[in-house]
């Protein structure tokens, strides 16, 4: 019961993010404002996103978890409401702003949150990797969902929703902490018991050194995402698609994404191979290629199944190596989060003025 219920935060909180993200893009698309402008939306989110998480990197922990993801929950309903009262369009970037700080109170307490939930038979150690498949594919569905539906409704109805939501994920959050508070002293436990295990220098170095791997092709990744989220709506209005065929194309590179991560779910062995790093690098540049010079809707489609199992291979990557070292999982997950926020503030930008200064429609 409290997994399912834990497991259903991070695709709400996501889809509020995918929703912001998406409605932000369109709208100044729609405006007419430069590729530059449509990028800078996600940039201001993953500035402040950056920003909060180094702090959490230094302060979270598998106790105190739950009520960083309640306060994120709380920011993210005030994030709501502000785009559905204040609606006026660069004041998007205050309310986006705010996103990234809810969004920043959750991700990185989260992921220690759920490793502590999932415990092998007969063992202290927690199942790293079903962590990893079920928060990933979590929260991908959630990013998939909310551009599906806001693409669906009309802009204040959309942000309403999202309020219900905001509101509903705290709530929500209080009922997890209420099931799990006779639970606390038995992961206080499991924790101290591994720290006790006790572990051979070479081998936490080894575990690191994996752990920057996923640091490196998680960065790689997330500009390619970032830059394809940030200006698909841009590119895909020029190319007069419509909206709704817009946002199903972005949908289905998390939906692709959420199924790949849960396929690894049982994985044993291949995270611990470097050569899956470069495997899955080159698997990433065919669809980028069908996102920047497609043709015909067939195209995009294709483009974006085929990132998603790019995208779910290097998520699930950077976040197993993070969650398995055996000595500062707070500091990796942490880390893991900064460089995301760093590349959502880099790669729209970078995307934006290359566009701009070029002259091309695309995204990528």
């Amino acid at each position: 019961m409290v997994k399912l219920l834990s497991y259903l935060v991070p695709f709400l909180i996501n889809f509020l993010d995918g929703g912001f993200f998406f409605i932000s893009a369109y709208r100044f698309a729609k405006a007419g404002c430069p590729a530059l402008v449509c990028g800078s939306g996600v940039t201001c989110w993953g500035l402040v996103y950056c920003i909060v998480s180094m702090f959490l990197g230094k302060i979270v922990n598998t106790g105190n978890a739950l009520k960083f993801i309640i306060s994120g929950g709380t920011i993210l309903s005030l994030s709501s409401a502000g785009f559905m009262v204040f609606d006026a369009l660069f004041l998007q970037f205050l309310w986006l702003g705010l996103a990234g700080v809810g969004a920043a109170l959750f991700c990185t307490p989260f992921q220690l949150f759920a490793k502590s939930l999932e415990h092998r038979k007969n063992s202290v150690k927690p199942d790293t990797a079903r962590a990893t498949a079920f928060y990933t594919a979590s929260w991908s569905i959630g990013l998939a969902s909310g551009p599906l539906v806001f693409a669906r409704l009309p802009y204040k109805t959309g942000f309403l929703i999202t309020l219900c939501l905001a509101v509903g994920v705290t709530l929500l959050l209080g009922v997890v902490a209420f099931l799990l508070k006779n639970n606390r002293a038995k992961s206080d436990n499991i924790e101290g018991e591994e720290k006790q295990s006790g572990y051979s220098t070479e081998y936490i170095s080894a575990k690191s050194s994996l752990a920057v791997l996923g640091w490196i092709i998680g960065v790689t990744g997330t500009f390619a995402v970032s830059i394809v989220r940030a200006l698909w709506p841009k590119h895909a209005d020029l190319l007069e698609i419509s909206r709704d065929h817009a946002a199903y194309i972005l949908a289905l590179v998390s939906y692709s994404q959420a199924v790949t991560a849960i396929l690894f779910c049982k994985s044993k062995r291949w995270m611990y191979s470097k050569s899956a790093a470069v495997w899955m690098g080159l698997a990433g540049i065919l669809p980028l290629l069908g996102f920047a010079f497609g043709e015909g809707m067939l195209a995009f489609y294709f483009s974006a199944a085929a990132f998603g199992v790019y995208t779910g291979s290097i998520y699930f990557y950077l976040v197993f190596h993070s969650l398995d070292h055996p000595e500062k999982p707070q500091y990796f997950v942490a880390g893991n989060e900064v460089l995301v926020g760093l590349t959502c503030i880099i790669a729209p930008l970078a995307g934006g003025i290359t566009v701009d200064c070029s002259g091309l429609s695309g995204s990528g």
